[in-house]
């Protein structure tokens, strides 16, 4: 069990810096504050890496981090929660809706951003393949 859980943790990780490697890869960062900011990260203004314009190079370069952003707050409330199912269950119910909130009050202009449908449609398939690995491989290792 505890090899499970710390899977989940080092998963977390891994998923978080998958997301901000794509992030820095393929987006222009020079207009970041926080790359201003902190100068250890000006680095990255010189692995940009620029895409032809297509509808998979603006899902790969807008849509994809988030996803990856989500599915690692999703797999860190799974290791938090490893063993209290009930409050694993709430937990992960209030990311989701947190998510689903936040992109929608960008549409409604109550937080600054640019809404996206697609944002939600990979924050969603992000999830639902987790929930089937979860399903499938995670919980049948547990009974």
């Amino acid at each position: 069990m505890n090899k499970i859980r710390l899977f989940y943790l080092i998963s977390s990780v891994l998923v978080f810096g998958i997301g901000v490697c794509v992030y820095i890869l393929f987006r222009d960062n020079n207009h970041l504050l926080i790359i201003k900011r902190i100068p250890l990260l000006e680095f990255t203004n010189n692995v940009y890496v620029e895409l032809k314009p297509s509808f998979l190079s603006n899902v790969l370069r807008y849509n994809i981090p988030d996803m990856f952003w989500f599915v690692s707050g999703i797999l860190l409330l799974r290791f938090i929660w490893f063993l209290e199912n009930k409050e694993q269950k709430i937990y992960l119910f209030c990311f989701y809706l947190t998510g689903a909130v936040f992109e929608v009050s960008q549409l409604l202009k109550i937080i600054p951003g640019t809404f996206d449908f697609l944002d939600l449609l990979f924050m969603g398939i992000g999830a639902l393949v987790e929930i089937l690995l979860y399903n499938n491989y995670i919980k049948r290792r547990m009974r």
